[in-house]
C-alpha cells in the first residue's frame, strides 16, 4: 500500500493516532498487530546490548533511573528482529 508523503502540522499527535499508525503499517507488512512501540524500544535496546554498547550507555539513551531496568530488555527471550524493524516503513 502507497502511503501520502507526511505533513507537519502544529497539532501534536495522541498516543492512539501513533498506535493505530503503527497496526496499519504492521497489518501492511504482515506482520503481528500485538507489537506495539514498546516493541521496538526493547528491541533497540536489547541490539545496543547485544552489540557491546555500555549498558551505562543504552541506560542512559533509555531513560532509565536503574540499570537493572535496562538489563531486563536484555534478556528477552522473544525477540523482535532489526529484520522486522525494518521491514516497516512509515
Amino acid at each position: 500500500m502507497e502511503y501520502p508523503p507526511m505533513k507537519f502540522s502544529v497539532t501534536p499527535m495522541h498516543v492512539i493516532d501513533i498506535c493505530r499508525m503503527m497496526k496499519r503499517r504492521l497489518k501492511d507488512a504482515g506482520l503481528s498487530v500485538r507489537l506495539s512501540p514498546h516493541s521496538f524500544r526493547v528491541t533497540t535496546i536489547t541490539d545496543l546490548l547485544e552489540h557491546g554498547v555500555a549498558l551505562e550507555d543504552v541506560q542512559r539513551l533509555a531513560g532509565h533511573a536503574d540499570p537493572r531496568t535496562t538489563r531486563l530488555h536484555g534478556r528477552r527471550d522473544k525477540k523482535i528482529t532489526r529484520n522486522i524493524v525494518e521491514r516497516i516503513s512509515i
